[in-house]
């Protein structure tokens, strides 16, 4: 009879995002998971470091496998919480597209573009939207 991994009943064709949520459940399912929330939250800082070493290499691999470690470990916190990182995803999403959307309202109001502002500019108008749309 042939062993039978954790992880044959997740499916490769899977989006990422649920793919490496589907990974962890499996593994943790077999009692390869952190023990809380702050141990994943220290894995997610030990990775972040290890991004910020591949970013002063400028090694484009070195990045991009570095990014995809902070990802996975950021997904399993969010697992971790309880809670669905595709509904976390979500729900910034649209509160960045308020309050993106509110920064452009406000130049129109003035006669400007954003495309035309100064990030500077643009980021005092995020911050103001921030304040007032009332979704932080």
């Amino acid at each position: 009879m042939k062993p039978v991994s954790a992880f044959d009943k997740v499916a490769e064709d899977a989006p990422a995002l649920d793919r490496a949520e589907q990974l962890q459940e499996a593994a943790a399912s077999v009692g390869f998971d952190w023990p809380d929330v702050a141990a994943v939250w220290e894995k997610v800082r030990e990775e972040i470091a290890e991004l910020d070493e591949a970013l002063a290499s400028d090694q484009r691999s070195e990045i991009q496998d570095e990014l995809g470690d902070v990802l996975f470990a950021l997904v399993n916190l969010v697992r971790k919480a309880g809670l669905d990182p595709a509904v976390a995803l979500e729900s910034t999403n649209r509160k960045f597209v308020r309050r993106f959307q509110a920064m452009e309202r406000a130049a129109w109001a003035e006669g400007s573009d954003l495309s035309q502002e100064s990030l500077e500019r643009q980021l005092l108008r995020y911050r103001q939207a921030k304040a007032e749309c009332l979704d932080h």
